[in-house]
């Protein structure tokens, strides 16, 4: 629903992206677009919407659930009645997600899209807070007051920082499903794993997307994706052999990494991996 606390955080993210490439013209007009997007924003959540919990999924299985809602985070969605495959991902979700269903979790998602995901998440968990977040945070075509939508560029470390300071530090889960671009899946996951509670999963989904893009083999796409690698499979002297004390000191906090496979394809190649990384 409509919180305009978070509203007015959502128009400062907004022009301090602006304000941080020193695009003053750029800061007005995004200002200006903000007003006129969160007034339609407000026409959609009273009259359009729909209610999330008028769907009953308490005793559904989270694959079909995610079917349901039309992700593609389960093993087939449906578009114009045509159907498609997903990633896959229900099977190691669904392990993660089923002992805590009925808990009061606070989960946060990155990549709102029109809000399937985050309808989603919401009817699997019937007692948990979720916070998605976009830079375009108007676009859900859901509405529930278990639901916030928030403004980030996560192509911006200032945008990152501004989240994690407004947000408390208690997430139960924070999955990253935004633009899949490494560098900025780098920025999301050392700006916002403080925000994780102790014993937390941070979720990174198609982890490796980047390797049906050119480029594949430049260093900065790849690095975030082999820490995590070197981390799980890697003794503790190989990492201090291989990175720096920051990254090591920040490695202190993680418990376990698991990185898995799903099954969708682009461009002839499976990106469907999926990253766990439990906070100690």
């Amino acid at each position: 629903m409509i919180n305009f606390k978070d509203q007015i955080f959502n128009c400062k993210n907004i022009i301090i992206f602006s304000l941080d490439k020193k695009n003053f013209i750029k800061a007005f007009t995004r200002f200006i677009t903000f007003l006129y997007k969160l007034t339609i924003f407000i026409f959609k959540t009273f009259f359009i919407n729909k209610k999330i919990e008028e769907f009953p999924f308490e005793r559904k299985q989270l694959n079909e659930v995610f079917i349901h809602f039309t992700t593609n985070k389960g093993s087939h969605f449906f578009f114009n009645n045509v159907k498609h495959f997903g990633h896959g991902y229900d099977v190691f979700y669904e392990k993660l997600f089923r002992e805590n269903r009925a808990k009061n979790l606070n989960i946060m998602e990155f990549g709102i899209h029109h809000g399937d995901s985050l309808a989603a998440l919401s009817s699997y968990f019937p007692n948990a807070k979720i916070v998605g977040v976009d830079r375009n945070p108007f676009t859900t075509n859901y509405k529930s007051k278990k639901i916030r939508t928030l403004h980030c560029d996560v192509s911006s470390e200032k945008n990152l920082e501004n989240l994690s300071n407004y947000l408390n530090k208690d997430y139960d889960y924070i999955i990253d499903d935004a633009s899949h671009n490494p560098i900025h899946q780098k920025l999301t996951f050392f700006s916002m794993f403080k925000n994780l509670k102790s014993g937390g999963v941070f979720v990174i989904e198609e982890l490796n997307f980047f390797q049906s893009e050119p480029n594949k083999d430049n260093p900065n796409q790849n690095f975030l994706r082999n820490l995590l690698i070197d981390f799980s499979e890697n003794s503790e002297n190989f990492q201090k052999s291989k990175y720096n004390d920051k990254i090591i000191n920040f490695l202190n906090n993680v418990k376990k990494v698991e990185i898995n496979k799903g099954v969708l394809t682009h461009k002839g190649v499976n990106v469907s991996e999926i990253a766990f990384i439990k906070k100690k």
